[in-house]
């Protein structure tokens, strides 16, 4: 077991969205020349909503270490200490699976579907850092 586990997850294809951009980009030089009206009106709020779109997509995933679990959930990060993890609650019903940590005091976290690695993965770095897994159906 290594101290740290982390699996991290990005929507959508990284390098499809640069090509994407790459070839509005080339588009709208070509068009600059012909019609910089139309480009300075559609290609430019083009480009920029692109850009914004392919720097603001979230990450998402699970950082586990000896001390804290950080879960990377979009937006938000929810880092949780180890002490306060009762067990990982495994629910697996066919296509519809879910994870959530019950904490000491009674909550329960449900983990995004988004930032979870292979279930296999999951049970055993939990039970590597001494958290027992239950499985409910």
């Amino acid at each position: 077991m290594t101290d740290t586990f982390e699996y991290a997850s990005r929507p959508g294809s990284a390098s499809l969205s640069i090509l994407s951009f790459t070839g509005l980009s080339a588009l709208t030089v070509f068009l600059w020349q012909i019609a910089p009206g139309f480009v300075l009106l559609l290609m430019v709020p083009a480009l920029l909503v692109c850009l914004f779109q392919v720097t603001r997509v979230p990450t998402y995933g699970i950082k586990m270490t000896r001390s804290s679990w950080r879960i990377h959930g979009g937006n938000e990060d929810i880092v949780i200490p180890t002490a306060q993890i009762s067990h990982l609650s495994v629910i697996n019903r066919g296509a519809d699976r879910r994870m959530g940590l019950m904490l000491e005091d009674g909550t329960e976290i449900v983990l995004p579907l988004q930032c979870l690695p292979d279930p296999y993965d999951m049970i055993r770095e939990a039970t590597n850092r001494g958290i027992p897994v239950r499985e409910r159906s």
